[in-house]
Formats: C-alpha cells, sequence, structure tokens
C-alpha cells in the first residue's frame, strides 16, 4: 500500500531520487454538477522531440468543446495542435527537429457534468501516448490517468493556528515518482481560491510543501490527490484534505 504517514515540520533535508517521464492528467473534486480544468502535463528526464496522445472519456456525462481545450506556453518551441474534434476524445501532437526536456502543464481542459453523471466517477484516460526522444526511438514513459469524482479520501483539520510562513512536510511509506510531483498532485488554496505554492524534493519518500510569500488569515486547505504515484506505479491509496487556520 502506497500511503501518506505525517504532515509536520521539516528539520533536515537529502538528495532526492531521480525522476522518469511521465504523462498525466490531473483529477478534480465535485460533489455534484459543476465544471472542472483540468491540467495535462509531461515531466521528463530524457530529452522529447515530439509525441502525441490522445484523451477518451464518456460524452453522455461529460462535455468538453474545441473551445475548451487550451494549450500553454510550455510547448511553445514545438511545432503542436490540440483539440477536441469528435466526441468523447481530445487529442495533442507536437515535434521539432531537437529534443528539449519537458517538465510543466502542456494543456488545460475544462469538463462540464451533465445531469446524467451527477454524483459518479468521471474517468479520463490517456491512449495511443507516444514520446520519442532525438533519435526516434520511444520513451518510457509512465500514463496517470484523471478523474472527476466527489472526494473520498481522508479530511482532517490542524488543531492549532499556524504561522504565516509554516511549510508541510510530507512523508510516504514507499518511495515517489517525482515526475509525478505537481501541481496535478498537490493543490493549495485560500477558501476556494489558489494559493500559490512551491514544492520541493526532499528524498526518496518526502516532500515539502512551501508558500511563496505569507499566507495572511484566513483558511486553507492542502490537498494531495491519488496522482502522486510511487515509483512502481502505485496510487497513492487515498486522497488527502488538510484544512488550517493563520490567524
Amino acid at each position: 500500500m502506497f500511503s501518506m504517514l505525517l504532515l509536520f515540520i521539516p528539520i533536515t533535508s537529502a538528495k532526492a531520487t531521480v525522476k522518469q517521464t511521465a504523462v498525466g492528467v490531473s483529477s478534480a473534486f465535485i460533489e455534484r454538477s459543476g465544471s472542472a480544468t483540468l491540467s495535462v502535463f509531461i515531466s521528463s528526464d530524457e530529452k522529447i522531440a515530439g509525441g502525441s496522445f490522445d484523451i477518451i472519456y464518456n460524452p453522455e456525462q461529460l462535455r468538453i468543446n474545441a473551445s475548451d481545450v487550451k494549450m500553454t506556453d510550455t510547448l511553445s518551441d514545438y511545432l503542436s495542435s490540440a483539440g477536441s474534434d469528435a466526441a468523447g476524445k481530445v487529442s495533442m501532437s507536437f515535434a521539432k527537429s531537437s529534443g528539449s526536456l519537458i517538465d510543466g502543464t502542456v494543456m488545460e481542459v475544462k469538463a462540464t457534468v451533465l445531469s446524467a453523471g451527477y454524483g459518479n466517477i468521471h474517468n479520463l484516460t490517456l491512449q495511443n501516448v507516444e514520446l520519442y526522444n532525438e533519435q526516434g526511438k520511444r520513451i518510457t514513459t509512465q500514463l496517470i490517468n484523471g478523474q472527476i469524482k466527489p472526494f473520498d479520501g481522508k479530511e482532517s483539520t490542524h488543531p492549532n493556528s499556524v504561522t504565516v510562513d509554516k511549510p508541510w512536510l510530507i512523508t510516504l511509506n514507499k518511495p515517489y515518482n517525482p515526475a509525478t510531483l505537481n501541481t496535478s498532485a498537490v493543490s493549495l488554496k485560500r477558501g476556494s481560491a489558489d494559493f500559490p505554492f512551491e514544492l520541493e524534493l526532499v528524498n526518496a519518500t518526502q516532500f515539502r510543501v512551501k508558500p511563496i510569500g505569507s499566507y495572511i488569515r484566513s483558511t486553507y486547505t492542502l490537498e494531495i490527490t491519488d496522482q502522486l504515484r510511487s515509483m512502481n506505479g502505485a496510487k497513492l491509496n487515498q486522497p488527502v484534505r488538510l484544512k488550517f487556520k493563520v490567524n
């Protein structure tokens, strides 16, 4: 079982593990109706010269229009295209003559839950994923599918108010894959709005979540989803949601 053990203030640091290559779709928690913006990321430890993938979903329960698919600047130096030309599928392809390391969100997708899908789990499944290096060889890639679903994890509230610069050290019971440690797996919100933060690899089983700047007086939510994977691809056994206050 791949699970989280503790959240606490760090004392020491150590060199983190080397990451692999991953392609993933973020998950979102919606109790009933509404829409969610999902990020699609690529995180590589090998230079990528091109690739393509499809994201498959159920069009009877989710709606994604062509205008709901937005590319980011991460692949700005690649010749690329992305869109939702057929119901139930979002596609992307990109290429250039030389390879580059890619580590970030490459596409954002707004998905609306239709009435037939209220309260259900909606899978966004990666298919036909192909990444190539400069020599035209296929790169071994870990795939991380996304979901839109009600929250079904562990919720807790920190018992005391915290300082305006408090970091959180996350400890897991097994080594995690750093390629899956990003804002698709971890979020920090002030109320319902995103709050800026940075992720720091500490060692093979620990990472740190640090606010960028200072918290202001409010209630915050730190959330870690099962997008975070172990080195052998196992999911976090349940998402975690921690609420805390800054006075």
